[in-house]
């Protein structure tokens, strides 16, 4: 077999669970059967590649692609766990888990997609503002969605500031004033972003 064939079957063994994995936050707050990771990703890259689209010339559009697809690979392993808690208790050792299970699973490919991962990780670049703020932009669209079926209890994340983090991109705060608008909710403040 192909050495690259045998990376890419290996690599898709090793992400398989990720369709399976839930959103641990909405399984918490009562949602019975929330989005997994992998469709969280999807939602996440479609979302980038309209804002990409709306916007040219902003932001590199192979890298901010390519983070969101990637960004959750590692929960694969790790499973998702709910955002209050990890920033409470373990962010910093979460964040170097998730890089080493990341480096492990893209073992083979190129360097690239672990510097993308580590940049996402470090929001330590303009596309990876954009991807972080979109990727909550992408959690509070669900929830607005998830509320219109009736589905859990799911206050708290309006209630949070960290879930509305725009990370000083201006399309990403239009965004979310457009939810909270339709949702009939105030956009709380970010205290720190």
């Amino acid at each position: 077999m192909d050495d690259f064939c045998k990376r890419v079957l290996g690599f898709f063994r090793e992400i398989h669970p990720l369709d399976r994995v839930p959103r641990a936050g909405f399984l918490l707050r009562g949602v019975s059967v929330p989005e997994s990771v992998s469709a969280h990703s999807h939602f996440l890259s479609l979302l980038v590649l309209l804002v990409v689209e709306q916007y040219p010339g902003l932001w590199d559009v192979e890298k901010v692609l390519t983070m969101a697809l990637i960004h959750d690979l590692a929960e694969a392993k790790m499973m998702d766990m709910p955002m209050p808690i990890t920033q409470e208790y373990f962010l910093s050792e979460k964040i170097q888990a998730e890089q080493a299970v990341f480096d492990k699973l893209i073992q083979g490919f190129s360097l690239k997609y672990s510097d993308l991962y580590r940049e996402f990780h470090e929001v330590s670049s303009a596309e990876a503002r954009l991807v972080r703020g979109l990727d909550k932009v992408q959690m509070m669209m669900k929830v607005l969605n998830y509320e219109r079926e009736h589905q859990g209890d799911l206050s708290e994340f309006w209630e949070n500031p960290k879930n509305f983090n725009d990370y000083g991109v201006e399309v990403t705060r239009k965004l979310f004033e457009a939810i909270c608008k339709y949702a009939g909710k105030k956009l709380p403040e970010c205290e720190d972003k």
